[in-house]
């Protein structure tokens, strides 16, 4: 099969590995689409030669390994790329990114910038007839937005303020859209972006979260991941807000805790997602609550999987960037 691998120069080269066989307990999965987000670019540099990156895939069941029950060949699946012990406490509640042996597809074992993926079936999650292949590894950026709206408490006639219109910022934006909020403003120094959110439902649309209007907000999800959000953030929150962070960020964050202190404002960080996420994705792209289309960006071949990298990383284009093998 077709893969794209690291090189030692931490770009990309296609070559022609083995196609997988499926071992007990796993899917053999044709890649329609694999998505590349932040965490992909960040964890590039680190990548050893010859890994194939790549953990927002979905696509057509091939082959069935054994101890599997339930499947079949030709379904479209969406796969949550944690392959974890599935026992322990988080596991049972299905928490699985927080399990101590956690580890992730496209980190370490082979993910989807292939045209072929092997993916344990405990955690591939049948997607409904109607919903195109490609659009299968989408469930898992929608997943991550709908544990930021879930994480911030977002619900009915709230006023929200999403820091960032990338990949994350749009699919919390309609998530926090379909719970119910009443004004949703997204903040984003690219003209572009900006476009784009209002396309997807913002009220309204800033350059800088220093523009938000103070004490205006129940809850604040920011969605970039620079250590002076943080703080910047925290004047928009009226008291008792909730301010959540879904964006990585490896530096230090400088606050002013004062504000926090007399608003009694609630911090939360936002990582990953639950299995009853997934699920809940799955069924609202079926039956058309969200539009999975509003946040898809363009698209790259195996060849091109270093101008996918460089079109997020530079954020060249709005909308998530995928590669389709």
């Amino acid at each position: 099969m077709k893969s794209a691998v690291t090189t030692e120069d931490h770009s990309f080269e296609v070559v022609d590995l083995p196609d997988p066989t499926p071992q007990a307990g796993q899917l053999v999965i044709r890649v329609a689409a694999c998505g590349v987000c932040g965490s992909d670019i960040k964890a590039q540099p680190y990548a050893p030669a010859g890994m194939v990156m790549g953990h927002e895939l979905g696509g057509e069941v091939v082959a069935v390994g054994a101890q599997v029950e339930g499947w079949r060949t030709g379904v479209n699946v969406a796969v949550l790329p944690v392959i974890s012990c599935g026992s322990c406490r988080y596991c049972s509640a299905g928490l699985v990114s927080h399990c101590a042996t956690a580890g992730y597809l496209g980190m370490g074992p082979p993910g989807g910038f292939a045209e072929y993926a092997a993916v344990p079936a405990n955690v591939s999650f049948p997607v409904p007839a109607g919903v195109p292949a490609a659009h299968a590894a989408l469930v898992e950026p929608f997943a991550v937005g709908l544990h930021g709206v879930h994480s911030a408490e977002i619900g009915s006639g709230d006023d929200v303020l999403i820091v960032g219109a990338g990949g994350v910022g749009l699919t919390t934006l309609i998530w926090a859209r379909h719970k119910g909020a009443a004004r949703v403003t997204v903040v984003d120094p690219d003209a572009r972006r900006r476009d784009s959110a209002t396309a997807t439902g913002a009220t309204d649309v800033l350059t800088s979260a220093v523009e938000a209007e103070e004490r205006a907000y129940d809850a604040v999800v920011e969605c970039v991941g620079r250590p002076e959000l943080v703080q910047a953030c925290q004047p928009a929150l009226r008291p008792r807000g909730r301010l959540v962070v879904s964006g990585a960020c490896a530096e230090p964050t400088t606050i002013e805790p004062i504000t926090a202190l007399l608003k009694e404002i609630t911090v939360r960080y936002s990582v990953a997602y639950s299995t009853d996420e997934f699920h809940e994705v799955i069924t609202a792209l079926g039956n058309g609550h969200i539009d999975a289309a509003a946040t898809s960006g363009p698209t790259f071949g195996l060849d091109h999987v270093a101008d996918a990298f460089d079109a997020v990383r530079t954020a060249q284009v709005p909308g998530r960037v995928s590669v389709t093998p």
